[in-house]
């Protein structure tokens, strides 16, 4: 009999709407109402299973209109960085650009002072002979140095080969008689005839040729060189612009100095 059936049969309630101790005690259990004092709650029981969780009910609408979005949160600390990755392969190297145009030359700067002059290296090997350069004009003759020593004379040639004789001249006038000689030891000379006339003194011959020359003596010392006038000095050049000028001054105070010809 269910709870409620006891509760709607006058039979089984005791007027006020509680169950009898005899409803009660058919079922085997209070109904818990707590108003007829007829019976004696005992101690709860523990408690039962739970029941399998009942179907889930449709969903119900939703609420109201989404919210506006909220401002962005600060930007968290930069996680550590992953390891790299391997390199990819080399592309092909692309063709090369037009040269662009030369920009115009800068200014020269001014020469640097001149660094000192570094230890000479060993002796390159000699060159080939250039083609000998046209002669340079004579400069002037210096002054006559003194006249070295007289060599020694060198032997006398041969004699050349006498030239042939002339012919015979005609008699010359007779001269006058001399003084005569002291006369000898020897026996009586018969008297002495007059002397005849000189001839006439012939031509000279042609003269003979002549000999092979004598070995050359030897060399004397050569004198002391004459004095040599220095040149005006002439500054370096600096620049292209004026190396013609400096140059040209140089050689006018070569000439005024006498070591280059007019």
């Amino acid at each position: 009999m269910a709870f409620q059936n006891i509760i709607d049969d006058p039979g089984q309630n005791n007027g006020n709407g509680c169950p009898t101790y005899a409803a009660l005690n058919h079922l085997g259990w209070c109904g818990g109402c707590g108003g007829c004092g007829g019976c004696r709650r005992g101690p709860m029981g523990p408690t039962g299973p739970m029941g399998p969780t009942g179907p889930t009910g449709p969903t119900g609408p939703s609420g109201g209109e989404p919210g506006a979005t909220g401002p962005t949160g600060p930007t968290g600390p930069a996680g550590e960085t992953g390891p790299t990755g391997p390199a990819g392969e080399i592309g092909p190297t692309g063709p090369a650009g037009e040269t662009g145009p030369t920009g115009p030359a800068g200014e020269t700067g001014p020469t640097g002072p001149a660094g000192e002059t570094g230890p000479t290296g060993p002796a390159g090997e000699t060159g080939p002979t250039g083609a000998t350069g046209e002669t340079g004009p004579t400069g002037p003759a210096g002054e006559t140095g003194p006249t070295g020593a007289a060599g020694e004379t060198g032997p006398t040639g041969p004699t050349g080969p006498a030239g042939e004789t002339g012919p015979t001249g005609p008699a010359g006038e007779t001269g006058p008689t001399g003084p005569a000689g002291e006369t000898g030891p020897t026996g009586p000379a018969g008297e002495t005839g007059p002397t005849g006339p000189a001839g006439e003194t012939g031509p000279t011959g042609p003269a003979g040729e002549t000999g092979p020359t004598g070995p050359a003596g030897e060399t004397g010392p050569t004198g002391p060189a004459g004095p040599v006038t220095p040149a005006a000095p002439v500054e370096d050049a600096t620049n292209p612009s004026n190396a013609v000028d400096q140059l040209n001054l140089l050689l006018a105070n070569l000439r005024a100095a006498g070591i280059l010809e007019e």
